[in-house]
């Protein structure tokens, strides 16, 4: 999100943010959502330039080594040719962010982590050329993926796939097709997708945005949220079934310089809790400041990420160390002082 890295954004590059710059952050964000909820407001199906935007939207098939490639249009064809979608098996859905693409190694990497446990149809949807405009063009665009993809959903579950099994796990403003995915799909089906990921939303034009306008926690069966650069590039507010807050949602993570490296660091670590499940647990708590006091809920523990239990509700928190591997077990639920063994703790969930 180059284009929003405004001055006062930049400020958040500090390691630690005064109460006086969070209240600067969200009414900035405030004034910013005010303006964009007038755009996404705007008759969507109107402009003259859909159906030729949309039209470079792509879906990929990966299945080992091999990637296929099919146009929007033609992909549930594509799809459903022998050999390809399994409708027995979960189908994982990758969604890129703004200014990036499927092939890039943020989505890459975690479809392949999928496709080595050869449990899934795993999918990425690649919106490049609509992702890659002005900002507030990018987000308005962000519905109209939405929709495309939703109608591509409906008619797998048509060819009998079960919309359970669908799992939407969208990066950044990615995060917000994957919600209107879902509210598109619940208008064409009259059912829930089976789970969404948010990996760090996009918090730029979504902040204090109305539910029906953002990735919301009714879009899916489960929604599940990783925070990692709040106040910056990511969004505060929690939008799903459980919200995890990583080193207290940001807006600097650990071991990052640039805003860009605490906001994809939700995606690296859904990508280390598919490569080592249960390695990165948070407890449930009221706010940061009592996670720094070790005056949380004492051992109401929740999965990070890929073993993330669908029953799992409330807003936690959780440390994690600097680098990778990032996951410090049930050590990370405690603010504690000194280095913590980042294989030990992990439990039985």
């Amino acid at each position: 999100m180059h284009q929003l890295t405004v001055t006062v954004l930049l400020i958040a590059t500090t390691v630690r943010v005064s109460a006086q710059f969070d209240t600067l952050a969200e009414n900035l964000f405030s004034r910013l959502s005010g303006a964009c909820r007038a755009l996404m407001s705007l008759q969507h199906d109107s402009m003259n330039s859909q159906n030729e935007i949309l039209s470079t939207m792509k879906i990929y098939f990966l299945n080992g080594d091999e990637m296929t490639s099919f146009p929007i249009d033609n992909s549930y064809k594509g799809l459903i040719k022998p050999s390809i979608f399994d409708i027995a098996k979960e189908t994982k859905i990758i969604i890129h962010g703004y200014r990036d693409n499927a092939q890039s190694s943020v989505s890459l990497d975690l479809a392949k982590a999928y496709d080595e446990k050869k449990m899934f149809n795993v999918l990425l949807v690649d919106s490049e050329e609509m992702m890659n405009k002005n900002y507030l063009v990018s987000v308005h665009n962000a519905r109209l993926i939405g929709k495309r993809l939703a109608n591509l959903l409906a008619n797998l579950e048509d060819f009998g796939a079960n919309s359970a099994d669908f799992h939407l796990i969208g990066i950044s403003l990615g995060a917000h097709i994957a919600g209107w995915t879902g509210k598109y799909f619940q208008r064409y089906k009259m059912a829930k997708l089976g789970r969404i990921s948010g990996l760090d939303p996009a918090g730029p034009c979504f902040s204090s945005a109305y539910s029906e306008q953002r990735l919301d926690k009714m879009d899916a069966k489960y929604v599940d949220i990783i925070h990692t650069n709040k106040l910056v590039q990511g969004i505060t507010e929690a939008l799903g079934h459980v919200d995890f807050y990583v080193n207290g949602g940001g807006p600097m993570q650990p071991g990052c310089i640039m805003p860009s490296c605490s906001h994809l660091r939700a995606a690296k670590l859904y990508l280390e809790s598919v490569e080592t499940p249960k390695s990165i647990i948070g407890v449930k708590c009221k706010s940061w400041k009592q996670f720094e006091s070790n005056a949380c809920e004492d051992k109401d523990f929740a999965v990070l990420g890929y073993g993330s239990s669908t029953l799992t509700r409330g807003v936690y928190f959780l440390r994690t160390s600097a680098s990778a591997p990032f996951g410090l077990g049930v050590g990370g639920t405690k603010n504690n002082e000194g280095t913590v063994n980042p294989w030990e703790g992990l439990v039985n969930f």
